[in-house]
């Protein structure tokens, strides 16, 4: 695949359509397409790709390039390609492309000797698509910067207020923490709201089987 056969399958997964069945439509056979994707050596021509088209016009070409990006790293790793990615999230200032990239950073184990202070960053987003994001990101790389940052949320006495912020960083720690954070988790093990703790929960029995293992 070259660089025009990558232009090809982005112009495809942004096809409109008229139909009953969005399974029969190009775009979704052209997504599902990019999902399978392994080859990293398509990672330099994305990145071509991606400054190419830095102006408002470009910013539908940008998120399927990042999504592409994305799936590429989750199917075959690749560290410079982790590193530009994440370096990324400074640069993108569109709330929908940066909780999507942030999305995409969930299915990969980011190495524990990466930089990942542009996710901490956004966890405190004004934008609550991003910011939500981000804390669902933070469950990907297991650092103590990490597990800081989800802290400063679980420790949130208002939980009406921060519900989503506390499930989404419980979850995340969930993945991520180790037995010392469990005095934490089990803050909210009886929150009356049923998201807070059953996250919780979960979270708990997720870091005492790790620690068996």
């Amino acid at each position: 695949m070259n660089k025009e056969d990558l232009k090809n399958l982005i112009n495809r997964m942004t096809a409109v359509e008229e139909t009953y069945n969005s399974e029969d439509t190009v775009s979704w056979k052209a997504t599902r397409e990019a999902e399978n994707l392994t080859d990293t050596a398509l990672l330099p021509i994305l990145e071509e790709i991606i400054t190419e088209n830095t102006k408002p016009k470009g910013r539908h070409i940008r998120n399927e390039a990042y999504f592409i990006y994305g799936k590429i790293l989750k199917n075959s790793f690749d560290r410079n390609g982790c590193v530009f990615f994440i370096n990324r999230l400074t640069v993108e200032t569109d709330k929908y492309i940066l909780s999507g990239m942030l999305d995409h950073l969930t299915d990969i184990e980011i190495p524990t000797d990466m930089d990942i202070s542009p996710i901490i960053l956004h966890t405190q987003s004004e934008k609550w698509l991003v910011r939500h994001a981000a804390i669902r990101a933070l469950g990907s790389c297991s650092t103590q910067k990490s597990r800081d940052a989800l802290s400063f949320y679980m420790k949130q006495e208002d939980e009406k207020k921060y519900k989503y912020e506390i499930t989404y960083a419980n979850a995340a720690m969930g993945k991520i923490g180790d037995p010392t954070d469990i005095p934490l988790l089990e803050r909210h093990i009886n929150s009356r709201i049923q998201d807070i703790k059953i996250s919780a929960q979960m979270a708990i029995e997720k870091i005492k089987a790790l620690s068996r293992t």
